[in-house]
């Protein structure tokens, strides 16, 4: 049987490992936006709900004419859908105006080997908020309760 302290160096080391995996993902994305080119009204640093902890990323938005907003979506650290659930296929995209009805705005090409998705779309708002959801359908007619990320989006 182990010593007491010997297993609470080993848990010490593990977490001590994950503590610094995390912040050095904190400290890439936040680098990332510090470094990356001008030309986006705005960029946001996304992190994984409770379903999803692991999930983080990036969201840039262009004004575009017409009221019109682009959406340029890329999270990292994405498990398998059907790690949460054994019935979920994909990643969907969501914009939802404040009051109005959540609008799908398409499917996360989601890359198991690289756990990543991408999502670039044309938002028909300019304040709203953009939630990614697992899905059981690629295709569903509303967002699932299981939301990987979201965040408020405003441009005015």
């Amino acid at each position: 049987m182990p010593r007491p302290d010997a297993t609470a160096a080993r848990w010490a080391r593990g977490t001590t490992t994950t503590s610094w995996g995390r912040l050095a993902t904190a400290a890439a994305l936040a680098l990332s936006l510090l470094l990356a080119a001008c030309g986006s009204t705005g960029r946001y640093v996304v992190l994984g709900s409770a379903r999803a902890p692991s999930a983080s990323g990036i969201i840039e938005v262009d004004d575009l004419d017409g009221g019109s907003t682009l959406v340029t979506i890329h999270l990292e650290h994405l498990h398998p859908p059907d790690r949460l659930n054994d019935d979920l296929k994909s990643y969907v995209v969501w914009f939802q105006g404040k009051g109005g009805s959540p609008i799908r705005a398409g499917q996360l090409a989601y890359d198991p080997e690289a756990r990543t998705g991408d999502l670039s779309e044309t938002a028909p708002l300019r304040q709203f908020r953009v939630t990614v959801t697992a899905e059981r359908a690629q295709n569903p007619a509303q967002p699932s309760d299981f939301v990987i990320a979201s965040h408020e989006i405003s441009l005015d």
